[in-house]
């Protein structure tokens, strides 16, 4: 990519963050545009690196790009595959699967060259004689299949047929599937951070940071109404923690669910009566009195 095309993709980037902030000024609690507007930021800094490192080094790539012979451009008589010819009642992704297989039919070889056209493939580069990433954009008055390799699309190369193979196989392994997370019933509600997209930048003008400076001040009242929240919470399950009985003695009668025995009730037995109190208990033993001697204390 180029130094004119890394600043024209610099230019729209900036102008799509401004689109997002008006979006987000006229919905800040939308997730998908704050999402975007991340992205855009890391794309705005990432070029900007590239930009500068292409500054760096123009003078070495413009030499070494001199010094190279110049190749002559392929004769192309061939641009576009054969149509697949279906019945509309097939759908859709039928003609994609046959296309597909037409296209690994011809890198290997075992069918025309044609159904290879727009095919991802690895090539042999004629510059080192590595294998790399290539697309298939046509077809040479030869036979041979004209590349375009991955870094160097405005080159067109034409290379041996048998200079050309299927891309590897991605290997698919079964992941599973997570389970969906459930929140806890006692789980913290977290105080999130303020977003990224409401820093007051230097290249703002008045109007976005007047809006920016309200959201602001919303933003610091919401979270500060969800820490008060969180703190009455946490009361109020302490005090229902102290009323479950942690550590608290269980007494007995009316008001408590631990019920004394009646009186009236029959024991189980035949030697329960009803109507009879104390049914079924034995009588009561009385102690036995001794009489004592105190004759002999005052001798």
């Amino acid at each position: 990519m180029d130094r004119a095309e890394l600043q024209s993709n610099l230019q729209e980037y900036r102008a799509q963050l401004q689109q997002v902030e008006q979006l987000l000024f006229e919905d800040p609690e939308n997730a998908e545009y704050a999402e975007i507007h991340n992205n855009l930021s890391e794309a705005i800094s990432l070029t900007e690196e590239l930009l500068q490192g292409e500054g760096d080094d123009a003078g070495p790539s413009s030499s070494a790009a001199a010094q190279r012979p110049a190749r002559p451009a392929p004769n192309v008589v061939l641009t576009e595959a054969p149509a697949i010819q279906l019945s509309s009642v097939l759908p859709a992704t039928v003609a994609q699967q046959i296309r597909a297989a037409q296209q690994k039919a011809a890198l290997a070889g075992q069918a025309p060259p044609a159904w290879a056209i727009g095919a991802k493939c690895h090539a042999l580069s004629p510059l080192d004689g590595e294998w790399a990433e290539a697309v298939v954009k046509g077809i040479s008055a030869s036979g041979n299949f004209v590349v375009a390799f991955t870094g160097r699309e405005s080159e067109l190369e034409e290379v041996d047929r048998n200079s050309v193979k299927p891309p590897p196989a991605i290997e698919e392994t079964y992941r599973g599937v997570a389970a969906p997370s459930r929140p806890k019933v006692n789980a913290e509600a977290e105080v999130a951070e303020m977003p990224k997209w409401l820093e007051i930048k230097p290249t703002d003008d008045d109007k976005t940071r007047a809006k920016k400076k309200k959201l602001q001040k919303s933003y610091k009242s919401k979270k500060r109404f969800l820490e008060m929240d969180m703190i009455t919470k946490k009361k109020q399950q302490s005090w229902l923690d102290f009323k479950s009985g942690k550590g608290a003695k269980k007494k007995t009668g009316f008001l408590s669910s631990t019920k004394k025995g009646s009186i009236f009730s029959v024991p189980d037995g035949p030697a329960g009566k009803v109507g009879v109190v104390g049914s079924g208990k034995g009588m009561t033993e009385n102690p036995t009195f001794v009489k004592h001697d105190y004759s002999s204390i005052g001798q």
